[in-house]
């Protein structure tokens, strides 16, 4: 069982596991660098010390804050959107590569022309 933390939304509460909290404001952090949003649907424990599910909508500027606490409550069940979390980062961090063209016998691409300016000249 790992450490729980305090994570605030829209003047909500929430008490979830560490990595679900410190993953939630990695990911905010970088939809906010790349103007994107989206939302994520997370088990916790409300300020009543029920368990609920709450939809978070990550966007630039909405504000976000996880604090350590020393619960000794359960951590919800957060592995699948850890998971998507996880998986969305990994795009934004090493998205796919493009990969060059072999060469062909007569050293162009692939049957393609690089030369740009001899393409130009057959256009006017």
């Amino acid at each position: 069982m790992g450490g729980m933390k305090h994570l605030t939304f829209a003047d909500k509460d929430f008490l979830v596991g560490d990595a679900l909290a410190d993953a939630v404001l990695e990911y905010a952090a970088v939809l906010g660098e790349t103007r994107s949003a989206d939302s994520i649907d997370i088990r916790a424990i409300g300020a009543d010390g029920d368990e609920v599910e709450a939809t978070f909508f990550l966007s630039a500027g909405v504000p976000l804050v996880a604090e350590t606490t020393r619960s000794s409550l359960p951590e919800p069940d957060n592995a699948g959107t850890v998971a998507y979390i996880e998986a969305r980062l990994a795009q934004h961090v090493a998205p796919a590569t493009a990969q060059p063209l072999d060469d062909d016998e007569e050293g162009g691409r692939a049957g393609r022309s690089t030369d740009l300016d001899g393409w130009l000249d057959t256009q006017e």
